[in-house]
């Protein structure tokens, strides 16, 4: 969770606006029926995500693909996050904007990823790893939204040099 002594003028009430859209996601992740929300209306009209393939969703598209079908397999309990936990999150702050670095350990098992950028139940699937990732936030009105989401896969270490 950001810390609001981080030194970047970032007050506690900011800080836990900004980490609703991650403790939501983290509910939904562990299955938590009870956590009633709706995703649609934390991200802004104009959202952006880029996967770490480079592929560009805009917020329709971002929901159809990739956040329902996953949600689907959640709630029928064919995939399963074993890990979702954000590091090292920096956060600065400019106004009504807000922007997140940071990285996220994953763990899933049960689901695997497509090309088509959406998911698909797989029982033999599993995966793990650790992005970078990059969040926009932005205040409308008072209320923060996510504008945009970019995750990367760090890159690969330099080859040994044995000369």
């Amino acid at each position: 969770m950001v810390q609001s002594g981080s030194g970047f003028g970032l007050t506690l009430e900011t800080a836990e606006s900004l980490g609703i859209f991650s403790y939501i996601v983290r509910e939904e992740i562990q299955g938590n029926e009870a956590a009633q929300f709706d995703v649609f209306s934390l991200l802004a009209d104009e959202y952006l995500q880029t996967d770490i393939s480079g592929y560009v969703q805009n917020k329709a598209t971002g929901l159809k693909e990739y956040f329902e079908p996953l949600a689907e397999l959640i709630k029928a309990r064919k995939f399963r996050w074993e890990v979702y936990e954000r590091k090292d999150e920096q956060v600065r702050m400019f106004g009504d904007c807000a922007v997140v670095v940071g990285t996220l350990d994953l763990k899933g098992s049960g689901a695997r990823p497509t090309s088509q950028h959406t998911w698909v139940a797989d029982p033999n699937a599993t995966f793990s790893g650790t992005l970078h990732f990059t969040h926009v936030y932005i205040n409308r009105n008072g209320k923060w939204l996510l504008a945009g989401l970019h995750n990367q896969l760090p890159p690969a270490p330099p080859p040994i040099n044995n000369q």
